[in-house]
């Protein structure tokens, strides 16, 4: 009888703190950004002939700090990259996000929206496979470029480091068009 009475006394503690656990955030979309770009969903291009613009010094107004491009995973283990800055900006400006190979080729490329006035941080991360489709990031080591476009085509700040932590193994095919692969701007890790 007081076995029964442990045992279910313990299992009604494991239902309760189980009950407390916070849900799997992975596919939860990056506030900070959609406030920043007003979307989280970028144009995506893999192995464009085009290379990541040239870094820059901040414009009036502006200020511009890269803090972090490294890769991860996103908090149900799928590897991911995560992107955190520190930005000023005024509105009406693209973002775009390049990924580059230590040969300046661009393996990656993603661009959405358009700036507001922004003063504080921002923090997103990008899902790198899922399923049978993956970033086509082959072994090594890369860089990552930051850059706001005027409307009118030229780039008005950019910012360059490098991508830390190891690359990752991806096994797939490149993304389709549809899919949410590198196309959805996810939140940071909780507690980060």
């Amino acid at each position: 009888m007081r076995f029964g009475a442990v045992f279910a006394v313990a299992a009604a503690a494991s239902l309760v703190f189980a009950a407390c656990e916070k849900p799997d955030a992975s596919y939860v979309t990056s506030p900070s950004i959609k406030t920043l770009i007003g979307t989280t969903t970028g144009n995506v291009a893999f192995n464009p002939p085009e290379t990541a613009p040239a870094p820059t010094d901040n414009p009036p107004k502006w200020d511009i700090k890269f803090n972090l491009a490294r890769f991860t995973e996103l908090e149900n283990g799928s590897p991911a990259m995560e992107i955190l800055m520190q930005v000023d900006t005024l509105p009406g400006y693209g973002f775009e996000l390049w990924i580059s190979g230590e040969d300046g080729k661009t393996a990656a490329r993603w661009t959405a929206g358009s700036t507001t006035k922004y003063e504080g941080t921002a923090c997103f991360q990008l899902e790198l496979q899922r399923g049978a489709e993956a970033v086509p990031l082959p072994p090594g080591k890369y860089h990552a470029t930051l850059a706001f476009r005027d409307p009118e085509g030229p780039v008005l700040v950019a910012k360059q480091i490098p991508v830390t932590n190891f690359t990752p193994k991806l096994e797939g095919a490149i993304p389709t068009p549809t899919s949410e692969v590198f196309r959805e701007a996810w939140a940071c890790r909780r507690g980060q």
